[in-house]
């Protein structure tokens, strides 16, 4: 019964509405709302505040939300453990992928589900700092994302590829004829670039402010399938990650260019919460990650 509890509140952290956490865990929003009121009975404290609609949790329900996902992991592991003893790995992995590394993220995730089938993965779209807040609350398992710009003490991480910056641009856009810019050159034509709280976004403003240059794109957008659909129409460049588009392939009608003074380039990896009991799933996945050579792929 207290683990239900658990499960509730953590579905209702999730979701943020009483009625969609109920639909979640499959019982009726009273029930739901009920159970909490009894945790809260329990404790002696408020865990969340109340109101028409959920309008967050206290100070206190956040240290018990912090303590529940704890102990929802530990019981996850622990049925995995049991099920890999009776029938194979089985269990579910939730990961959280930067935006501009979604389409390489594939390459691992697909391997892996191939692998064991039992196993069932969620993968989400989530800013760096997203990433490490979700495996610091046990809300994610795992991450891929950059690992020179994010590197914390409590985080294991795995270098999977290095990811190089070139500029996506029309065929007959204003590069048309050269093999490689410069980034001063770049930051002289229409851009559409992703957003400003990506850390795609603050690497390449980085760049920028080292050579000197300012840079407003007309266009902003959190989808690297938007990104390129507006350098496809002909009107702006963008910078992207090579290796993406390389595993993709290009937009019809645009092209990739090296980028110089500097060349550019960061160590994309896998993220997991460094503790001393991980899940089950979670290591072996860490583990058959290791075997894999992602830039070899791009060679």
């Amino acid at each position: 019964m207290i683990v239900r509890r658990l499960l509730y509140l953590s579905a209702l952290a999730e979701e943020k509405h009483f009625g969609r956490a109920a639909e979640k865990c499959n019982v009726s929003q009273p029930t739901l709302s009920s159970a909490i009121r009894q945790l809260e009975e329990e404790l002696g404290i408020p865990i969340v505040h109340r109101g028409h609609r959920f309008s967050g949790f206290t100070q206190e329900g956040l240290r018990v939300l912090e303590h529940a996902n704890r102990v929802l992991a530990e019981s996850e592991k622990l049925k995995e453990e049991l099920s890999l003893m009776r029938e194979g790995l089985a269990g579910r992995l939730r990961i959280g992928v930067v935006p501009s590394v979604l389409p390489i993220a594939a390459l691992v995730t697909s391997r892996f589900g191939k692998n064991h089938p039992g196993v069932s993965i969620e993968v989400v779209s989530r800013s760096a700092k997203g990433i490490l807040s979700g495996l610091e609350d046990f809300s994610l398992d795992l991450g891929i994302s950059y690992l020179d710009e994010t590197r914390m003490a409590k985080v294991k991480e795995l270098p999977l590829y290095t990811e190089n910056l070139a500029v996506l641009t029309p065929i007959h856009g204003p590069f048309s004829d050269r093999d490689s810019v410069t980034w001063k050159e770049v930051a002289q034509t229409s851009l559409v670039l992703l957003n400003r709280n990506m850390q795609n976004r603050r690497i390449i403003d980085k760049v920028f402010e080292e050579v000197g240059c300012e840079v407003n794109p007309q266009i902003e957008t959190n989808s690297l399938m938007n990104l390129a659909a507006h350098v496809r129409s002909g009107g702006w460049s963008s910078i992207v990650p090579r290796e993406c588009f390389a595993f993709c392939s290009e937009p019809p009608g645009t092209r990739m260019i090296k980028i110089t003074e500097p060349e550019m380039c960061h160590v994309i990896g896998l993220q997991m919460v460094d503790r001393q009991h991980p899940s089950v799933v979670t290591e072996i996945f860490f583990k058959e990650a290791d075997e894999l050579d992602i830039d070899a792929m791009f060679i």
